[in-house]
């Protein structure tokens, strides 16, 4: 048929340079049935920007497509999203033990994060996202980085919750001895991400600049799994770096780069 969505064109461009030899092409389909062979240029708005094959570009409003291209094209237009996680650290010296060698200075620490996602793009998105929160310690004896915890939340931004999702951690509780030589773990920060369906980072949040930076190596971590101090896995999980270098797809941030 020809290539031509009567109802949602709006208006044609014709791009002065050429298209890129990675294009995706599809079909795409009006919501009466009509269909143009194009690639996703992008979605902004309720507006789509598709190119045909011979270069030349149309705008589509967004609720004239058919019900599976609208998922798309939504889809590829990924939010800006803003995180903000409250840490909350309680640390109590609960005593002095006496045992071989000596005494030891006991200091009991608890941990829980609350992790609040709000949509800050104007543009409506509703397909299901994950964000995951990871508490991050280390291990006085060894000096090692340690995942404390992993939590996760799937969601979606709707008008019901307008927009926001708040969810926590799970509570960690850590003991400290001090006899001479530090023993146990104490907590040092969290690294909180936000992905889409397709596994793409679309947000990242740390307290510290090392996590951010490392945010490769720990994505994919569990529970005491172990690092040295070029996020580099310890002990034997070090085939887990590969694996997560593999499922962490890249996005530049503003003002980030992974």
């Amino acid at each position: 048929m020809k290539a031509v969505l009567s109802k949602i064109c709006i208006t044609s461009l014709i791009v002065s340079q050429g298209f890129t030899a990675f294009a995706e092409y599809r079909e795409w389909k009006d919501d009466k049935g009509k269909t143009i062979t194009a690639e996703h240029v992008h979605t902004m708005g309720d507006k789509v920007l598709l190119r045909q094959e011979d270069g030349q570009e149309i705008m589509v409003s967004l609720d004239t497509l058919s019900e599976r291209d609208r998922r798309y094209a939504v889809l590829l237009a990924p939010p800006s999203i803003d995180i903000s996680v409250s840490a909350k650290v309680d640390r109590t010296n609960t005593g002095y033990s006496r045992g071989y060698g000596g005494g030891m200075q006991i200091q009991d620490e608890t941990v829980t994060a609350s992790v609040t996602l709000k949509k800050s793009s104007l543009s409506p998105y509703q397909a299901p996202l994950l964000s995951e929160i990871y508490l991050i310690g280390e291990v006085k004896q060894s000096g090692e980085r340690i995942i404390l915890d992993h939590s996760s939340s799937r969601f979606r931004f709707t008008e019901e919750n307008k927009n926001e999702h708040t969810y926590s951690s799970d509570s960690i509780s850590l003991k400290q001895l001090e006899s001479g030589v530090e023993l146990g773990k104490e907590y040092k920060g969290y690294l909180a991400l936000v992905r889409d369906r397709t596994g793409e980072v679309l947000s990242v949040k740390s307290n510290k600049v090392e996590f951010e930076k490392n945010a490769e190596a720990i994505m994919g971590s569990k529970s005491e799994d172990r690092f040295d101090d070029d996020f580099n896995p310890t002990g034997n999980d070090k085939s887990k770096k590969k694996l997560a270098k593999e499922s962490f797809k890249k996005r530049r941030l503003p003002g980030r780069k992974f």
